[in-house]
């Protein structure tokens, strides 16, 4: 399995950015091609330090070709031009082989 890691950083106006991603993005995210689950989160800190991101979103795909074919397509390029729309600054994307299992 292979994920797509979207992070984002802290908006100015924290509850928008929630509203828009929740009810306008991710109904985008989910037509992507060949996604088979997805999640997202919002996280708080464990310690005193502030956590990187303001929000992250993992996609998972069968493996990198078939991520890499639903960011060409129709939907992920609508996706990515959505970004702007809630998220000013951006987003910052990464990519990983899924390791692990049932403890």
């Amino acid at each position: 399995m292979h994920a797509l890691i979207v992070t984002y950083p802290k908006p100015a106006a924290a509850q928008a950015f929630k509203t828009y991603y929740r009810d306008t993005h991710i109904p985008l995210a989910i037509k992507l091609p060949g996604l088979l689950r997805y999640e997202y989160a919002y996280p708080d800190a464990l310690g005193a330090e502030q956590p990187p991101f303001f929000c992250i979103w993992k996609g998972y795909f069968e493996n990198e070709q078939a991520m890499q074919a639903a960011l060409a397509s129709a939907e992920g390029k609508a996706l990515a031009e959505d970004v702007p729309n809630y998220s000013p600054s951006g987003a910052k994307l990464s990519h990983a082989e899924i390791g692990g299992g049932q403890p």
